[in-house]
């Protein structure tokens, strides 16, 4: 399940990727070979597993919370920078800054993402502690 939810997760981030690039750049964003289109689609759907099966290690619940995020994100951080170093994600080729700059974005933008999960399963968790406290309630 968690390998399935990583591929849709890393090909639909990586289509509002491009259609962004499409909308701002336009026809020069789109000059790729199709062997680059099929590393890059391989590159997300890697990636999106990478951050999608570690997870799992939120049900460790031996483990507090800043270990937790630091195993996962750790571990999909690392396979999203090896792999975007190889499918040219990152482009180091024009200088130390942009290169940079690209690592920073990935990185906010990686945990933006986490932090919106991480309020959506919060704001369960309280849903279902006020169901849970209504129905003792009624007993």
């Amino acid at each position: 399940k968690l390998t399935s939810m990583g591929i849709a997760w890393g090909c639909t981030i990586s289509m509002f990727i491009m259609l962004i690039g499409a909308l701002s750049a336009g026809d020069d964003f789109f000059r790729i070979s199709a062997d680059d289109f099929v590393k890059q689609s391989i590159g997300s759907m890697i990636t999106g597993i990478a951050f999608a099966l570690p997870s799992s290690v939120y049900k460790k619940e031996k483990l507090k919370l800043w270990m937790q995020t630091m195993i996962h994100l750790g571990i999909g951080f690392f396979v999203y920078f090896m792999v975007g170093f190889y499918v040219g994600w990152i482009p180091t080729e024009q200088g130390f800054g942009l290169a940079a700059i690209t690592v920073i974005v990935g990185m906010m933008f990686g945990f933006a993402v986490w932090f919106g999960f991480y309020l959506y399963y919060k704001r369960e968790a309280i849903k279902m502690n006020k169901k849970i406290e209504i129905n003792n309630y009624e007993e």
